[in-house]
């Protein structure tokens, strides 16, 4: 399949805080030594949770432009790549899925693409278990917004729920907007068609439908996670909290795909449904974590996705959490 079907398949193209201190431990908590052998996952304590990062995979966009960066001179992209050390042939995006462990609860936000990007992602569920989690004790999915590599892996290769014990959640405006008669694409710099990606989405909504959850920013779910709307990339896209004790992680999610994005916010994504709104959220999120020193959690930064916001002269950097000892 190539690159441009692959992406729309996936619903891509078209729609296309702070921690005071933590613990990192590895492996994974409570795995046997067969199952230590597995990479693909690390996990942390934030106060009283067990917070676990998990790879889907990874996306990889060849050339860059003009999905990222668009409209702005190809040279100007080029050295800005080279200056943030990323091979000018491609951006590659991480998928980076997290877990959360609360007393008999266990919680994931998004669920990866499955079989939506081929063989480059769709490793969730399998990394999953790996991390001694079967699909069957999860107990709720927060979505945080309707694009396929977030979306792609509620459902398998049938279309029966992986996660058929699992009470859903999604936010109120991200599920009116999908649901609608005609989404408006026309604040996107994408001029393609987005009818894969209604589809998809009103197809998943429409299969969980009778476990769903529809929640309004501000809400506090699961007494862990605290909602603030963070849109542009799609509508009802959040910023999550996630807080235990005096302790706190903010997960961006897609407010940035890339270091490029950090570097220069203002070049955006055709993959925002709104552009400039995506470009003012991505600038504001960038400069309060800058501002809070906090730990910071994307979907699609480098893996495992975890680490800080800093100023520079000209605008922002991302520092990756310190890592110093793999999962063997």
């Amino acid at each position: 399949m190539k690159r441009r079907q692959l992406l729309t398949h996936a619903g891509l193209l078209g729609l296309s805080a702070t921690l005071s201190s933590f613990d990192l431990k590895f492996p994974v908590l409570g795995l046997d030594p067969e199952k230590k052998r597995h990479g693909g996952q690390i996990t942390l304590k934030l106060g009283k949770l067990e917070l676990l990062v998990i790879t889907d995979g990874h996306l990889y966009i060849n050339p860059p432009q003009p999905i990222f960066a668009p409209g702005i001179a190809h040279e100007r992209v080029k050295a800005a790549m080279s200056d943030n050390f990323i091979k000018d042939d491609g951006i590659d995006a991480a998928i980076n899925i997290l877990v959360i462990r609360k007393e008999d609860r266990i919680i994931i936000i998004d669920t990866g693409s499955g079989s939506l990007l081929g063989d480059q992602a769709g490793k969730f569920l399998k990394n999953l278990n790996h991390a001694g989690i079967q699909a069957d004790e999860v107990t709720d999915v927060l979505i945080t917004h309707l694009h396929g590599d977030h979306i792609g892996g509620l459902l398998d290769t049938k279309g029966s729920l992986n996660f058929k014990n699992a009470r859903y959640y999604l936010s109120k405006p991200e599920h009116n907007f999908w649901m609608s008669k005609t989404p408006d694409f026309s604040k996107s710099k994408h001029d393609g068609s987005n009818a894969d990606s209604i589809a998809l989405a009103r197809n998943i909504v429409s299969t969980i439908k009778n476990k769903l959850t529809l929640y309004d920013f501000g809400d506090i779910l699961f007494d862990c996670i605290k909602t603030e709307l963070a849109e542009g990339h799609t509508p009802g896209h959040p910023s999550l909290t996630i807080f235990s004790d005096d302790q706190s992680m903010r997960h961006i999610v897609d407010s940035v795909h890339s270091t490029l994005l950090i570097a220069h916010p203002e070049w955006g994504t055709q993959w925002d449904v709104n552009f400039q709104k995506g470009v003012s959220t991505r600038e504001r999120i960038l400069e309060e974590q800058a501002t809070s020193k906090g730990l910071t959690m994307s979907c699609h930064l480098p893996w495992p996705g975890l680490g800080y916001i800093t100023r520079n002269d000209e605008g922002y950097n991302w520092v990756p959490m310190p890592i110093s000892t793999p999962d063997l």
